[in-house]
């Protein structure tokens, strides 16, 4: 018996994806974003996967998610300050936290901060991957919670049960 996703590789729906994508791509500010927050990295030697250098090993040093590059910078900053281009790339609403400046707690904290991730909408294995590598480099402990995980497999079968 063949599988919905196997279904999905003709040239029809192949076809209908690569529209939707380029359409999506003339829409967005994903380009911009990228490039802002170095998604793509750039690199001219070889990537080696057996020694990371930062969250893009998940994607063979190809591609960081932009979810995590988001948190990153957060918590690089510790606040969302010097972001205000991104987050109007994003549409999005810019906020702040009142309360402690967070510099006594961090102090005290440092060996292994707890950070609650939380993805509206579901999320990727590769973003889960991604977190689990920043906390591994940078001392954080995260937890995700998420309203789905996906992969590329549920992804072209949510597709193929919406169009066919």
């Amino acid at each position: 018996m063949e599988s919905k996703v196997g279904k999905l590789v003709n040239d029809k729906a192949a076809g209908k994806l690569t529209d939707a994508f380029s359409s999506l791509a003339k829409k967005s500010n994903f380009r911009a974003l990228s490039r802002k927050l170095n998604l793509v990295p750039k690199s001219d030697e070889e990537y080696d996967l057996r020694v990371p250098r930062d969250m893009a090993y998940i994607f063979s040093g190809a591609y960081v998610p932009l979810s995590c590059k988001l948190i990153e910078q957060v918590l690089e900053r510790d606040s969302w300050a010097g972001l205000e281009e991104v987050t109007r790339l994003l549409n999005g609403h810019e906020f702040a936290v009142t309360g402690s400046n967070g510099a006594d707690s961090r102090a005290k904290n440092d060996a292994q901060r707890v950070i609650l991730i939380m993805f509206l909408g579901g999320c990727t294995f590769s973003e889960i991957s991604a977190l689990r590598f920043l906390g591994r480099e940078k001392g954080y402990k995260f937890i995700v919670v998420t309203t789905a995980i996906t992969n590329s497999a549920r992804l072209l079968e949510s597709l193929l049960d919406n169009h066919v």
